[in-house]
């Protein structure tokens, strides 16, 4: 039988608050609240056909959250192994579910074993590290630092800087006012909208990019790399096996320097006839594939 009961703590911290949660099964989800205190809501699950395993369970989660000073630490405990084989959803066992609202200005560090990761509205710095889950970021202002072993990721709406891995899983990043440094080794990635310098790196996975405001430079071992915008910054997308497409806007000339080893090259673009070369210092865009063929067309 299933028992579920949902616990909740308040601390006072004041609006400069730091929230550190170790989670082990189960979901965590972060959001920013206009108040200077922390509340977390940790909704507790386990299979048992004693309800008093509840209260055991219940009372070991409570202990495992701290505070020290302006400090919120939320760490899941072990909980007594049990698991319910269901016809709909598996094998399910014991687990926390963490919803926390934080101030807005509360610096945010989690720690996921398993289960979904979810951080909104929040002003400080924000650190994820997860092992098995999907993982989403929106409307951060600080920077944001992200490493995921499985599952996809997306981040959406930060002003600060972005640097992003996921060993297995999409990597999806839009709107982002900094840098970005994306790496991923099996899965895609795809950046829309960043505003400064773009680094985009994957082993196995395409790459797609779209409206940068500033220098890109991204890399596929093996994958297409898609560039769709205006060139605004020094460009150099290579790939190793895969090809290589650019639609750009031609009324914003740059330097074009493309070469494949096993494959063709073809440009849709005019050539600039009677008209003023780009100029001094303006963009260059280094196009490189090795086995895979080249192609630049028009928005």
């Amino acid at each position: 039988m299933e028992h579920v009961r949902t616990v909740t703590r308040r601390f006072e911290t004041g609006e400069r608050a730091v929230l550190h949660v170790e989670s082990r099964s189960g979901s965590v989800v972060v959001e920013a609240h206009t108040s200077p205190v922390v509340v977390i809501d940790a909704t507790v699950r386990i299979w048992s056909n004693e309800p008093r395993d509840l209260d055991d369970a219940v009372a070991l989660v409570e202990e495992a959250i701290e505070q020290d000073a302006h400090r919120i630490v939320v760490r899941a405990p072990a909980l007594p192994r049990s698991e319910h084989w269901s016809w709909f959803g598996g094998r399910r066992g014991s687990s926390v579910d963490y919803v926390v609202r934080v101030p807005l200005q509360c610096a945010v560090r989690v720690l996921a074993r398993s289960g979904s990761v979810r951080v909104t509205g929040i002003e400080g710095r924000v650190h994820i590290e997860s092992g098995s889950g999907r993982v989403s970021l929106e409307d951060i202002t600080g920077n944001v630092t992200l490493t995921s072993r499985s599952g996809g990721v997306a981040i959406e709406r930060v002003r600060g800087d972005v640097s992003a891995e996921t060993r297995s899983g999409r990597l999806e990043v839009r709107g982002v006012r900094g840098s970005a440094e994306l790496q991923a080794r099996s899965g895609s990635i795809e950046a829309r909208d960043v505003g400064g310098n773009l680094r985009a790196q994957t082993h196995t996975g395409s790459i797609i990019i779209t409206d940068a405001g500033a220098g890109v430079k991204a890399q596929a071992h093996t994958g297409t790399i898609r560039f769709s915008g205006r060139v605004q910054g020094d460009c150099e997308l290579r790939a190793h096996t895969g090809s290589i497409w650019m639609a750009v806007d031609a009324a914003h000339p740059f330097f074009i320097d493309a070469e494949s080893e096993i494959g063709s090259v073809r440009s849709e673009l005019p050539p600039r006839r009677g008209g003023a070369p780009p100029p001094a210092g303006g963009p260059k865009v280094r196009l490189r594939t090795r086995t895979g063929s080249i192609r630049l067309t028009r928005l």
